[in-house]
């Protein structure tokens, strides 16, 4: 029970789930009944959640095939990014030469849109998976590295000058130390770059490939099948709210003494 004025945490986390589930739900009924009920919109334009879920369970091959594929790329793109980002944040972290040599040049690169250099790793990589990943990869670098860099940058150097006063060794420092600090900031670059791989891999999908869901959405519109385009967001949504609540948990499996941010109460 809680106690002092306090919820429960199974209550907050219940809260959690249930106001957005909630809302989401509210708009499918009010997206019902808009289209169902009338006028406003054309079919093709807006069709009914009705229709956009019997499209899917009328071509389950199809969908759940191109979502396989794109799970895929987007999993194997993220651990890429992931574990080139924090490699490259450690030597930037901890040598001012190195800093001041990558970090600018990294940040130059988000300047270039991933869209447009997609076409330019088909050419260099050819066609197949390895473009594609290098797209999510690519995606999911930037967050990875800077949040990596600020959580090793942030250490709290009494702790290590402790360490280092009874002449612990240096891998010792930075599991004990360093890493478990920087773990928070890591963790908020993963959620970021998680949610941005889903948007990699349709992005390299629509370059070039002849399966998974972005190259659905392309045949969907040409076709104007809206159906099918509907249908294939959804999936796009479900994959990237699943691996980000994922991703949540591992959080929370390996930093259980982290607590889970909350708003701050507004006062007058």
């Amino acid at each position: 029970m809680a106690t002092n004025g306090r919820r429960a945490p199974g209550a907050a986390n219940a809260r959690s789930w249930l106001l957005p589930t909630g809302f989401m739900a509210l708009l499918i009924v009010i997206w019902q009944l808009i289209t169902q009920y009338t006028h406003w919109v054309q079919p093709y334009v807006l069709p009914q959640p009705w229709e956009v879920v019997r499209r899917m369970a009328d071509d389950p091959s199809m969908l759940f095939g191109s979502f396989q594929t794109t799970l895929i790329e987007v999993i194997v793109g993220f651990v890429i990014g992931s574990l080139v980002g924090v490699a490259i944040a450690l030597p930037i972290a901890y040598s001012a030469s190195v800093r001041n040599t990558l970090y600018p040049l990294i940040v130059a690169s988000q300047a270039v849109p991933k869209i447009a250099i997609a076409p330019l790793l088909v050419v260099w990589l050819g066609l197949g998976w390895t473009p594609k990943l290098a797209v999510v990869a690519l995606m999911v670098f930037f967050p990875v590295a800077m949040t990596s860099v600020q959580g090793f940058s942030s250490v709290d150097r009494n702790l290590v000058d402790l360490l280092r006063s009874v002449h612990a060794p240096a891998w010792q420092v930075f599991s004990r130390v360093r890493l478990p600090h920087a773990l928070p900031h890591i963790f908020s670059g993963l959620k970021i770059g998680i949610t941005l791989a889903v948007v990699g891999a349709v992005v390299g999908e629509w370059v070039g490939a002849n399966s998974g869901l972005g190259y659905l959405l392309l045949h969907a519109n040409s076709m104007l099948d809206t159906t099918l385009l509907y249908a294939s967001l959804v999936l796009l949504v479900v994959m990237g709210v699943a691996l980000f609540v994922l991703m949540e948990v591992v959080e929370r499996l390996l930093m259980p003494w982290q607590e889970p941010e909350k708003p701050v109460p507004v006062t007058s």
